[in-house]
């Protein structure tokens, strides 16, 4: 932990309506010496027994068998066919992101049980779209990005139909099939943590990726919620898979998972609670710390990158009053080469 060896227990503290087990923690794969067993027990998280990640291949499996137009249909570009990608997708964000609002914020079912910020979300806000952070969200969300991501659709989809794409079966190549999957996080983090350093910087940050962090206290819509040239970046990981030999599930998973899971890792709960306990973790603190201090957690916890670059924020005190005098520095430089200008 930076700067002390302090662990604080899950619960409510001064700064949190709650938080998790503080310092947060980020995957062992890297630690050296190697942590074999932490290392399976990370990964065994992420997939076992029912998670969001097995949820998201148990959906592209069904959509495989029963929602994609034949890939004959898709060698040439024609509307009825991407239309009917658009709204399978339209449809699919939809029931995420709005059935975890209505759950959480709409008909709070679980109060403010393992809410994060004691913030709802904001209203008559000048900064937001109608002065509404709800309705800005949605806007961005579904015009800009459901199109966007059906774009990237596309173009995949013409690559397996006409052969510019390569596809295996798990027939031909059985662990490359499942090893593919263990791999897509640290793909994805690769590609998350690069495109948001680049974000970041001040003269993109001011005219792109401020959109996004308008939502300072965050919803399910607000994960999806950004700029078009942001989305842009954000999907075209999609695009892998015009050089990387896999199964069309595959393609069809990493969407759902850089889509839909930008609602739960949005969230702003830890916990969805069904009954009497908490039954699915959705919340991703390591992600609520980077909208509250902006200048931190800039990846995600599957390669720790921010630890790497010293962006890493881990929760403590320390940490935060660290990340407040790099913006500090940051805002000073900026003012600094604005004068000069």
């Amino acid at each position: 932990m930076s700067g002390t060896d302090e662990h604080l227990k899950a619960g409510t503290s001064k700064a949190w309506n709650w938080h998790p087990d503080l310092p947060v923690g980020v995957t062992p794969l890297f630690a050296w010496p190697p942590k074999p067993v932490a290392t399976l027990k990370w990964f065994a998280g992420r997939w076992l027994p029912v998670t969001e990640f097995t949820v998201y291949a148990l959906m592209a499996w069904a959509t495989w068998a029963w929602l994609v137009p034949p890939l004959e249909q898709m060698q040439t570009l024609e509307w009825g066919w991407v239309l009917q990608l658009w709204a399978r997708n339209l449809v699919a964000l939809i029931v995420f992101a709005q059935g975890l609002h209505l759950w959480l914020y709409g008909w709070k079912r679980q109060g403010d049980d393992f809410k994060y910020d004691r913030r709802g979300l904001a209203k008559n806000a000048r900064n937001f779209l109608w002065n509404d952070q709800y309705w800005d969200n949605v806007t961005y969300a579904l015009l800009s990005g459901v199109t966007i991501w059906t774009f990237y659709d596309a173009i995949v989809w013409m690559g397996y139909a006409n052969g510019w794409a390569p596809m295996i079966t798990v027939q031909s190549n059985p662990i490359w099939f499942f090893a593919l999957f263990l791999l897509f996080p640290l793909i994805q983090s690769f590609h998350f943590y690069w495109l948001h350093r680049a974000l970041h910087v001040p003269w993109i940050y001011k005219r792109v990726h401020s959109v996004h962090h308008r939502s300072v206290s965050v919803a399910p819509w607000s994960g999806f919620s950004m700029h078009p040239i942001e989305h842009i970046g954000y999907m075209s990981l999609l695009l892998i898979f015009l050089v990387v030999p896999a199964h069309p599930i595959h393609f069809i998973f990493l969407g759902y998972w850089q889509v839909l899971a930008t609602a739960t890792t949005h969230a702003g709960f830890e916990n969805l609670v069904l009954g009497d306990k908490a039954h699915l973790k959705v919340g991703a603190f390591h992600h609520q710390l980077h909208h509250r201090y902006f200048e931190c957690n800039y990846g995600n916890a599957e390669i720790p990158w921010d630890n790497w670059f010293g962006s890493f924020h881990d929760g403590s005190p320390e940490a935060t009053e660290r990340v407040r005098e790099t913006k500090k520095r940051m805002h000073a430089n900026m003012s600094r080469e604005g004068k000069n200008k």
